[in-house]
């Protein structure tokens, strides 16, 4: 089974993000919520070397550090928080 991707977690995230009263989560509310939606599986399951957190929760964090987001204009990060833009909400 091949590897979920941050692009493929985008659609879901936001989905997730217009659930919340606030329009937005934390990273670690979005990896629960999103593992149960998406079920990961295979090498997502993968526990990264020398730490307890797997590659599917890696990948998640990735959408914060690599702005992923922040370039669709998406969601916007403040105080801990990805939180859905008009954009983001609309698509």
């Amino acid at each position: 089974m091949a590897r979920i991707t941050e692009d493929q977690l985008i659609l879901p995230s936001l989905f997730l993000m217009s659930l919340s009263p606030t329009k937005g989560l934390t990273t670690s509310d979005l990896i629960p919520k999103l593992r149960e939606l998406l079920k990961p599986s295979g090498e997502d399951l993968d526990i990264l070397a020398g730490r307890s957190d797997d590659k599917f929760s890696q990948i998640v964090r990735n959408l914060k550090s690599h702005s992923t987001f922040e370039g669709y204009n998406f969601a916007k990060y403040e105080s801990g928080i990805v939180t859905l833009t008009a954009k983001g909400e609309k698509y």
